[in-house]
């Protein structure tokens, strides 16, 4: 049997309320961008910072999940990866020059004509950045199609100037094709490898052949999701470049200033060569 037709109806209308809570959002552009930094683990200085992009405060999308899902479902996620894009470059407070921006961006993006529009291009540089200041980031877990292609067409990008990262390594099944084929300049090694790792042998070894790996290949290793003190202890006794996660600083709109006693960790357990 069908659905009661009173369901149908409350379906139908949720579906054109979050339709047009969607159109309204991308109308009134009233997206917003945090920072979380990402820290060098030989000296505690920031390297760069991971843009996240939430929806309005309260609204039922201020999760980016739910944002970008009921964008996709929509078919208007080109749209607010691009709005997404923008409002990272022209929000960002770059410390240095040398500073990097991570920009997430979706498989269905790599697959565009295009990463940077003409538009973020001139956001990019009314901001005094460039190319070098900007990793494009790729989840792990979305699904690249034809590698050759997603190589050749992200090698344009990195002809510019434009770092590519390969994000979640570790969550999914492909990981190292997904490393093998695009070649990427950084990793970001999943959470759920980094945790309690003080306490596991199993995730200490799959870390050390990573960094052995990376070390190998000149590709920088990022942790993410660092949460507890022995995490970070390990990471940095282990050689880990560099670390990411809440331990560290929260997302926040304004450059995050790291805590003393965390630099006092990383300096204290360092790897003097």
């Amino acid at each position: 049997m069908g659905k009661p037709l009173k369901h149908v109806i409350s379906e139908t209308q949720k579906y054109s309320e979050l339709e047009h809570e969607l159109l309204t959002v991308l109308n009134d552009q009233s997206i917003h961008t945090l920072y979380q930094p990402i820290i060098e683990l030989d000296s505690g200085n920031v390297m760069g910072y991971e843009a996240l992009t939430r929806g309005p405060v309260h609204s039922i999308l201020h999760s980016p999940l739910q944002l970008f899902t009921i964008a996709d479902q929509f078919g208007e996620l080109h749209t607010l990866e691009r709005l997404a894009q923008e409002k990272a470059i022209l929000n960002a407070r770059l410390d240095s020059m040398q500073q990097l921006l991570f920009i997430n961006i979706s498989s269905k993006m790599i697959n565009a004509s295009e990463l940077i529009s003409l538009k973020t291009l001139e956001a990019l540089h009314s901001c005094g950045y460039n190319p070098h200041n900007i990793v494009f980031e790729i989840t792990e877990q979305s699904s690249v199609d034809d590698f050759a292609k997603t190589r050749q067409f992200l090698e344009y990008y990195r002809n510019q100037g434009y770092r590519i990262a390969i994000d979640d390594v570790g969550a999914g099944y492909s990981s190292i094709n997904t490393i093998a084929q695009l070649c990427p300049d950084y990793i970001k090694f999943d959470r759920s490898l980094i945790q309690n790792i003080h306490q596991d042998r199993m995730k200490e070894c799959i870390l050390e052949a990573f960094v052995t790996f990376t070390n190998k290949m000149n590709i920088s290793l990022i942790a993410e999701g660092i949460e507890l003190e022995e995490e970070l202890i390990k990471l940095v006794r282990m050689g880990v470049k560099y670390a990411q996660g809440y331990l560290l600083a929260r997302p926040h709109q304004n450059p995050s200033v790291i805590p003393s006693h965390i630099v006092e960790i990383i300096l204290q357990n360092r790897i003097i060569t």
